[in-house]
């Protein structure tokens, strides 16, 4: 898992250091989201940029405050692709 705080805040726009602690337990839970949405929670550490992409989208949405602890749909779509790849 590559994203960092720092790719989260650049996603977000925020330029200070002020809300980390906020970000980086927002962060965890995303990437917790999506890896219980594709069905794995012990991914090897090479992923597909799209699962990156899919965490920003998460963590955008918990920020806002618009989707709860839930996978955004358009993060959805993206991780759609990687379910078959950890199921075989």
């Amino acid at each position: 898992m590559t994203t960092s705080v720092v790719d989260a805040k650049d996603h977000l726009g925020i330029l200070d250091s002020s809300q980390d602690t906020l970000i980086s337990r927002l962060l965890e839970s995303a990437i917790d989201a999506c890896n219980r949405y594709i069905g794995s929670e012990n991914l090897p550490d090479e992923l597909p940029p799209i699962f990156d992409q899919a965490v920003l989208m998460t963590v955008a949405a918990l920020y806002e405050g618009r989707e709860g602890a839930a996978v955004p749909d358009d993060a959805r779509v993206l991780l759609a692709d990687l379910r078959p790849w950890v199921f075989g």
